[in-house]
């Protein structure tokens, strides 16, 4: 049974944690409540307009969109088809097909999600995706996980707390008021050997896309807000006499007529704030460029140059690149725990046996590259084997199968090769 005075202790770090977590989460909505949104500075009577601008979230969607659009591709390395018939089928088919962008968002948000693996009530095997706002997780010395604690409320009862505790085989339940745990119901138990979690870890929070450029995103939404103001303020625009006094009504008749009489030596004239729009607009554009950097991010919107080299463009896209080989690395570790307690529930349901270690997970950017460069150079270099050379191209994912597919090909054409020239060349020189 789990330790209470541990689990409070769980607690206590989770609460002092939530805040960020929180803001983290805010700042992905764009709900506005952004530091920038919160603490822009009001003036009584003036425009007070807020402009958001939601970089955080663009940056997520697109690094979910490069690292996982293209799907995982599962290969056994003992070429045993049984294996990766069974992750097609419990895994493939049977979840969402948004669920490893739902995991890898989630992860981008927070710089780290969870995944927790069960069986469901129709008995399938499933994963239920976590991220540290909602759960926290409590791992030994060695780094694996000792506790899992899931927080949660019910509908129509948000004023209590729930908590589902994992702690190796056995699953309690806990109401949680502040740090106390009150535990409810049964002890539960699930067919796992140890928390059936797995942990995709982007990278620490100051490392996260929210940590990179939180300030920039700030300083954008609030030199936008002013420059907005500033315009809608214009419209209020001070009429200044000298010499004349305005008749009751006069001022009326300004402004829909735009006409107004004036004796001789007054004179009239509209008192207005002169900005430097170049120095707003250079302003914007440095906090955004900076956005895209920060992020190692591509502006689209830019126009490349029409003699732009696919070097050039490959070296402009390296950043990102190497972002998305560190998202795809932590889905491979995450899912890699996937597959163990996959073969785990295949074992006690099925009694079949499977290794992970036995299971290639492949995941492909959808980054754009340069394919006819690489055909040239496979062209001009005969030597390189041609699985090496398959490998190298973007839109192949399985270089195993199409390594099969082609000698299956090969075969078929040398034996219509043989045929061809047999008949082409009968038996002594076609005389009979």
């Amino acid at each position: 049974m789990p330790d209470l005075d541990l689990l409070a202790k769980c607690k206590e770090e989770h609460d002092l944690n939530s805040a960020t977590y929180q803001k983290m989460q805010d700042y992905y909505d764009g709900n506005g409540k952004t530091d920038a949104m919160v603490n822009y500075k009001m003036i009584t009577s003036r425009a007070n307009n807020k402009i958001p601008k939601n970089m955080i979230q663009k940056f997520v969607l697109e690094e979910v969109s490069y690292c996982v659009a293209n799907g995982i591709n599962y290969s056994s390395h003992s070429n045993d088809d049984a294996i990766i018939d069974d992750i097609r089928l419990n895994i493939i088919k049977s979840w969402s097909e948004k669920h490893e962008d739902e995991l890898l968002k989630q992860a981008l948000i927070f710089s780290e999600a969870y995944e927790l693996l069960y069986v469901g009530k129709d008995t399938n095997f499933k994963s239920m995706i976590l991220n540290p706002l909602n759960s926290y997780v409590l791992k030994d010395e060695f780094g694996d996980i000792r506790v899992f604690i899931r927080f949660f409320q019910k509908k129509f009862e948000p004023e209590t707390q729930y908590a589902d505790v994992y702690e190796d085989n056995l699953i309690y339940h806990y109401t949680v008021d502040g740090g106390n745990f009150v535990q409810y119901g049964n002890v539960d138990t699930h067919i796992f050997s140890k928390v059936p979690v797995g942990v995709c870890t982007i990278g620490s929070i100051y490392e996260s896309i929210f940590g990179n450029i939180k300030g920039q995103q700030d300083g954008y939404e609030q030199v936008s807000s002013d420059y907005v103001n500033e315009i809608a303020d214009a419209r209020n625009a001070i009429l200044l006499t000298t010499g004349a006094s305005l008749e009751e009504g006069a001022e009326d008749d300004i402004k829909t007529k735009a006409v107004m009489e004036l004796p001789v030596g007054g004179d009239a004239k509209w008192l207005i704030k002169t900005f430097s729009d170049a120095f707003i607009q250079n302003a914007l554009n440095t906090l955004n460029d900076n956005m895209y950097s920060l992020a190692n991010h591509i502006d689209h919107n830019q126009k490349l140059s029409s003699n732009t080299s696919s070097l050039a463009q490959k070296n402009k896209l390296m950043g990102l690149a190497s972002k998305c080989a560190n998202n795809i690395h932590a889905m491979q570790d995450c899912i890699k725990v996937r597959l163990q307690f996959l073969f785990e529930f295949l074992k006690v349901k099925q009694n079949k046996n499977y290794s992970y270690l036995d299971v290639d997970i492949k995941l492909t950017p959808s980054i754009p590259t340069d394919d006819l460069m690489v055909s040239q150079i496979l062209s001009q270099n005969p030597k390189i084997p041609t699985e090496v050379g398959f490998a190298q191209y973007s839109f192949i994912q399985d270089v195993d199968k199409v390594m099969a597919l082609y000698e299956e090909e090969n075969k078929a054409n040398n034996i219509g090769n043989d045929l061809l020239n047999n008949s082409n060349n009968p038996p002594n020189g076609g005389v009979e």
